[in-house]
């Protein structure tokens, strides 16, 4: 499995506007994308954004990022967002209880 992990800063005040858009349009886009495992999106405060998607190979993962790359650029219009990083990475532990499999909304 690989993890594609995305930082973004966000203009506090948007960051609710922005995880519903996520949570209605991106999330399910991903959620279908083939060699999908899982998202979450963390709202770590301070105007500061971590999308972590996990996929089954390598090639899904760097999907996943051109996926996201279109949805900012495209659907997100109105919202001060920047991506200040993008990195893929192979899971080396994972460790998950079964609530991690329930979707979770802001």
């Amino acid at each position: 499995m690989h993890t594609s992990v995305r930082k973004y800063t966000v203009d506090p005040e948007q960051m609710d506007e922005l995880i519903r858009r996520v949570d209605e349009t991106f999330a399910p886009r991903v959620e279908a994308m083939p060699g999908f495992v899982a998202y979450a999106l963390l709202d770590c405060g301070n105007g500061i954004l971590l999308s972590i998607t996990t996929c089954r190979d390598r090639e899904a993962a760097e999907r996943s990022v051109e996926l996201a790359a279109d949805f900012v650029a495209k659907e997100l219009e109105g919202i001060e967002i920047e991506r200040v990083e993008a990195t893929i990475g192979e899971v080396g532990v994972s460790r998950a209880i079964a609530e991690m499999l329930e979707p979770t909304r802001a």
